[in-house]
């Protein structure tokens, strides 16, 4: 059974904590099964990436329009990237 909403007072406002599925309302715990854990908050950084990429314009000039393309895809408006097709 997925946990959607509180069974005691309706509350779709629902937190993770210390293990246990919490209640914002009635502050009512539940004890989540596998699939009922609550989403993680994730960030992505491309930056290292991009700094990456233009690690390897600089140390492989053969190749280094790909990777300059690779990271226009990510960031069009890099500068640094757009000198490599000047």
């Amino acid at each position: 059974m997925k946990l959607f909403e509180c069974a005691r007072c309706g509350s779709t406002e629902l937190t993770e904590h210390d293990g246990y599925i919490l209640c914002a309302y009635c502050q009512s715990r539940y004890i989540p099964q596998a699939d009922e854990t609550l989403a993680k908050k994730t960030t992505i950084g491309l930056e290292s990436d991009i700094e990456a990429l233009l690690q390897k314009c600089k140390e492989d000039p053969v190749n280094r329009r790909r990777y300059a393309s690779l990271i226009l895809d990510i960031d069009p408006t890099n500068q640094e990237a757009n000198q490599y097709f000047q």
